[in-house]
């Protein structure tokens, strides 16, 4: 298997050993709709998307609330249940039919003893991913729900071809009549 983007450009102890690192990856289909964690359960699994969507999400009171998409090339797994060990607060789906390369927290842990400096590539990674989370939430704090929706259409387009409608509502935090009204105002 080749050696995925993001893994050589954010992981370098990685690409350097990857025949070695890749007989840890586990391939597999996840099929659209495929729930990969449920909130409440302990993550044990790191997933690189290959090809395909996911959405990372939790059951709000009123609606669901979406944290984030990941496409190709993106690594994705519910970090604090990951790490902690303690029950996910948010659910991990397919949203389209994906290609996923599999990591179990056992051999995440042995790349870890092998590669010391793993631990080190992943921390910079994840305050990288804390960092735009950030971003993320003081947008939706600071912006009116037009502005983050045309945000999104300048910042991220992709997500508007590849995610459904509803899905992008509770991404930008507004109710999938509120978006209808914004798309329908913007022509």
């Amino acid at each position: 298997m080749n050696l995925p983007p993001l893994i050589g450009s954010k992981f370098p102890e990685l690409a350097a050993h990857w025949d070695d690192c890749q007989q840890l990856l586990t391939p597999i289909t996840a099929p659209a709709h495929t729930q990969l964690l449920n909130e409440g359960d302990i993550s044990t699994t790191i997933y690189i998307v290959v090809s395909g969507a996911l959405r990372l999400w939790q059951a709000g009171e009123r609606q669901e609330i979406t944290f984030q998409f990941f496409f190709d090339n993106e690594i994705v797994s519910s970090f604090e249940s990951f790490y902690l060990n303690q029950p996910s607060d948010c659910s991990l789906e397919a949203l389209e039919d994906s290609q996923l390369l599999k990591l179990s927290k056992a051999d995440f842990e042995l790349l870890c003893q092998r590669y010391p400096s793993l631990e080190q590539s992943m921390t910079r990674w994840i305050c990288q991913r804390f960092i735009t989370y950030r971003g993320r939430m003081l947008k939706q704090l600071q912006q009116s729900p037009l502005e983050r929706y045309q945000d999104l259409l300048e910042n991220e387009p992709e997500l508007i071809e590849r995610v459904p409608l509803h899905e992008i509502a509770s991404y930008i935090g507004i109710t999938p009549v509120s978006l209808s009204r914004i798309r329908k105002r913007l022509g």
